[in-house]
This record gives C-alpha cells, sequence and structure tokens, in this order.
C-alpha cells in the first residue's frame, strides 16, 4: 500500500488549484483549443443531426399511402370536374387516421377522417407554410398553393400522421 508522500510524488500537483493552473496554461495553447474546440462542434452538430433523424424517422413511421391521385387515372378527353377548374384529388389513408385533399390553382382544403376536430400544418422542405386548426368535422382550408414539393402534417383525436412529399 502506498503512503501519502508516495501519492503526492507520483502526482505533480499539490492540490486542485495548482491542477486546474496547469490546466488553463494547455488549453490556452491555441493549437490545442482549436482542436478541443473542433471537437466539441463536431460532437454539437452529430448530436442535432441525430435528433433531427430521429424527428424525421418518428413522422415517416407515422407517414399515410397514397391510395388515390386523381392526377395518375385517366380520364376520358373532354371530361373536366364539377368545379369547370383543374383540380387534383388525392386521398391518403393509414391506421388511425386519413385525409381527403383537393389542391386547386389557389388553394389547397380537404377533410380529416374520421371527422372530428384536429389540426393541420402545410410544409414545404423549407418550413412551415401555414397551420389551421380544423372545424368539428376535420375540414381544413389554405388559401395558398407553395412552389414546390409540400406535405400536411395532420392529427386529430385518433392520431397523428404526415403524407407523403408531393411535387407542385
Amino acid at each position: 500500500m502506498f503512503s501519502h508522500s508516495d501519492d503526492h510524488a507520483r502526482t505533480p500537483w499539490a492540490d486542485d488549484d495548482a491542477l486546474g493552473s496547469d490546466l488553463v496554461t494547455a488549453v490556452a495553447q491555441s493549437d490545442l483549443y482549436d482542436r478541443v474546440l473542433a471537437s466539441a462542434d463536431l460532437a454539437f452538430r452529430a448530436h442535432r443531426g441525430m435528433v433531427e433523424a430521429r424527428a424525421g424517422l418518428e413522422m415517416d413511421l407515422l407517414l399515410l399511402e397514397l391510395v388515390y391521385d386523381s392526377g395518375a387515372v385517366d380520364v376520358p378527353a373532354g371530361v373536366r370536374d364539377r368545379s369547370g377548374g383543374s383540380s387534383r384529388t388525392l386521398v391518403f389513408e393509414g391506421d388511425a387516421l386519413s385525409v381527403e385533399v383537393e389542391v386547386e390553382a389557389a388553394s389547397i382544403e380537404g377533410q380529416l377522417i374520421p371527422p372530428r376536430p384536429g389540426h393541420v400544418t402545410l410544409r414545404t422542405p423549407t418550413g412551415d407554410v401555414g397551420s389551421v386548426d380544423t372545424d368539428d368535422v376535420g375540414y381544413f382550408r389554405f388559401d395558398v398553393r407553395p412552389d414546390g414539393p409540400l406535405r400536411l402534417e395532420c392529427s386529430n383525436g385518433e392520431g397523428a400522421c404526415v403524407t407523403q412529399w408531393l411535387p407542385y
């Protein structure tokens, strides 16, 4: 067994103040400081990336399946929708929640199924475009049509879900 004097001989620091002083001196050297800072930055970015990837994975697990797209259906020549415009109807289904969507030139509207109050967020890859509460039967409307891909994130008392990215 070592005596206290043997322990003191093996460590060059007499107390915490001496150790702290040597650490300050070592970290003050720019090369070591830059390496420590770069390592901390890398660790922080890796952690943030994992958190964001996990959130994306959770949303992908709630991804609704596109079961109907009027843009993909062969319509006989001369047949138009009842509005006389060029709208696109999409139906997405999930286990606990589904959504029907109609995309027109200047709006996106739809209904959550089962019909009950909920919340819908319209998102592009660069961020949220808008967010609305649905009415009592799950109806929602966005008076906007963003350029590029979009998706809907939906929730109600039955669950939460997200549509796949759609090009517009």
